[in-house]
């Protein structure tokens, strides 16, 4: 498996939102972005990004100085358009709810290399699902929460509406005092869940953004896609991994596809995954693979139904296939007897 040297880092837009919360807490800013090594001209504006080891450093030091269990929620008050870059005015111009969060999923890495999301719609609902993958530490909770709320705030900002999940589901436990996560989610909440997601009502996300304008939208996904071209440069395989993962979950995805989203010819895309020594068929095996491993710990979730949204014909070629992978069937999966290797294959394209 090819192994990618990519330095994860994040938006200066995030850090500006970090660092106004401190502020308002009466933090000494300055004083703790000269203490980490942190340029404050960053934050002056423009596409500018900060090292996801400096940023971590600045999460923990805002949490030990602020001394407020909720403070992620501060973080998420202030998330604007810019803290997304040119994905958020992509987002606010969007034609539906739907059409935003889908640029938001396929965009994720651009905003910080060390998260990916996945939005899966059904017929009466929708889950959007963070993956955090810091290359170090894992992150501090904080920092999941102000995703999840942060996204969902954002939301609601562009649809003019206190928009209620269905459900919210987070993978750390229960806060001694969670009345702050009751109050800005005013949704159900899972801790200690298998995954980190918002789950919507699917009528939501149908709704029509009032500033709606997808020809605008349309022309800041090119400027989207060059900024991401110029940050993957030489690194194919991990776009098409990110690719894969946001939209395999929608049916079955072919190379011609993967080529076209990414602006190439399906020959120059497999001859740029070959220089670095893989394949499409192997990363969209490891991809799916990994994808299986999170399907199938859903509750209620079927075999036959991750069969179809990993996009295999039936049931049994889906079986067969993880059989290979893992010399063990499906099943065991749901049934709890099967867990998933320490590090899914996928995950080795995003190694630093």
């Amino acid at each position: 498996m090819v192994s990618v040297d990519l330095k994860k880092s994040g938006l200066t837009g995030w850090v500006l939102a970090i660092t106004r919360a401190m502020r308002g807490c009466g933090i000494d800013v300055d004083a703790v972005l000269a203490e980490i090594g942190m340029d404050p001209a960053l934050l002056q504006g423009g596409y500018g990004r900060y090292s996801q080891e400096q940023i971590s450093l600045l999460w923990r030091r805002a949490i030990e100085l602020s001394n407020d269990s909720a403070f992620g929620f501060r973080v998420a008050a202030e998330v604007r358009p810019a803290t997304f870059h040119v994905v958020g005015y992509a987002m606010s111009c969007s034609a539906t709810l739907s059409r935003a969060l889908h640029r938001f999923a396929f965009y994720c890495r651009l905003i910080s290399d060390s998260a990916t999301s996945i939005l899966t719609e059904s017929a009466n609902a929708a889950s959007l699902e963070f993956n955090f993958e810091t290359g170090g530490a894992p992150p501090i909770y904080q920092t999941i929460d102000t995703v999840l709320a942060s996204t969902l705030g954002f939301a609601r900002w562009i649809i003019g509406e206190r928009i209620r999940p269905i459900e919210v589901r987070l993978r750390h436990p229960k806060p001694a005092d969670d009345s702050a996560y009751q109050a800005f989610f005013e949704a159900p909440i899972v801790y200690d869940a298998t995954e980190d997601c918002i789950i919507f009502d699917r009528s939501d996300l149908d709704r029509p953004i009032l500033a709606a304008d997808e020809e605008l939208a349309s022309l800041l996904d090119t400027i989207a896609n060059r900024y991401l071209e110029e940050r993957m440069s030489g690194r194919v395989a991990v776009r098409v991994r990110d690719l894969l993962v946001s939209t395999l979950a929608h049916g079955a995805v072919s190379k011609a596809d993967v080529a076209r989203r990414l602006n190439l010819t399906e020959r120059t895309l497999l001859r740029r995954l070959k220089a670095e020594g893989t394949t499409f068929v192997d990363v969209l095996n490891d991809v799916r693979q990994e994808l299986a491993f999170q399907m199938l710990q859903k509750p209620g979730m079927t075999v036959t139904e991750v069969a179809y949204l990993l996009g295999f014909s039936d049931e049994n070629t889906f079986s067969r296939a993880f059989k290979r992978w893992t010399g063990r069937r499906p099943g065991l999966v749901v049934a709890g007897k099967l867990k998933p290797p320490a590090k899914a294959s996928a995950s080795e394209l995003l190694a630093a």
